[in-house]
């Protein structure tokens, strides 16, 4: 059976100046999750697992951070490197994360996987960063699976998660500290940040159920 994670590149590679053009600018919500990366990475490096449409590694750059631009679609490394930024094609299924970094950034790009994949980036990002990484990411918020052809007009997969299993996840892939975020728009997110078992508390400035 064909992975549901190739037949969602394969979208977004038909259709990336679609995408591009139909992506929202950072939230204020996306914003904050951000800054609190940056204060925890800078000054890096990070890598950037999904890094289209750009935003997210032009925000961190400016607070300090040294991003690795990176993305499993073709096309969109292409438009990367066309904006001027140096990109690398990385598939996180399949290709040598490489490290250490301080820290890894996945924005809305770990929900196309299914399960046992997460749990297997989980797991080679933990051993890709230094001592104290992090690693971020969101997640559509939700229960089981489903394709979608919004936004694209062609079908794309996503596995939705709810908190307990995250952290489940995390824990087994070995990391210890994490903070964990509900956040409500058209679909409600989960902004997850966590931290290696060295390390303190990612984040202490508001309760883990509060956007």
């Amino acid at each position: 059976m064909t992975d549901p994670a190739d037949a969602t590149l394969a979208a977004y590679q038909s259709r990336a100046q679609e995408y591009l053009r139909g992506s929202a600018r950072p939230a204020p919500e996306l914003i904050a999750y951000l800054g609190r990366f940056a204060s925890l990475t800078r000054p890096g490096p990070v890598l950037e697992i999904g890094s289209v449409p750009g935003w997210d590694a032009g925000y961190l750059e400016g607070h300090g951070v040294q991003v690795i631009r990176t993305d499993a679609t073709p096309a969109f490394v292409s438009l990367l490197r066309a904006a001027g930024h140096h990109a690398r094609l990385l598939d996180a299924r399949t290709d040598p994360l490489g490290g250490p970094y301080q820290g890894i950034l996945a924005n809305a790009v770990l929900h196309h996987l299914n399960r046992d994949q997460f749990e297997d980036v989980l797991r080679r990002a933990r051993t890709a960063v230094a001592a104290s990484g992090v690693l971020g990411f969101t997640l559509k918020e939700g229960d089981g699976a489903a394709w979608s052809e919004h936004k694209l007009g062609l079908p794309r997969h996503f596995t939705y998660w709810r908190e307990p299993a995250v952290r489940t996840a995390l824990h087994r892939a070995g990391w210890s500290d994490t903070s964990i975020r509900h956040v409500a728009s058209r679909d409600n997110w989960l902004y997850v940040l966590a931290r290696t078992s060295t390390a303190g508390p990612p984040d202490t400035s508001t309760p883990d159920n509060c956007p």
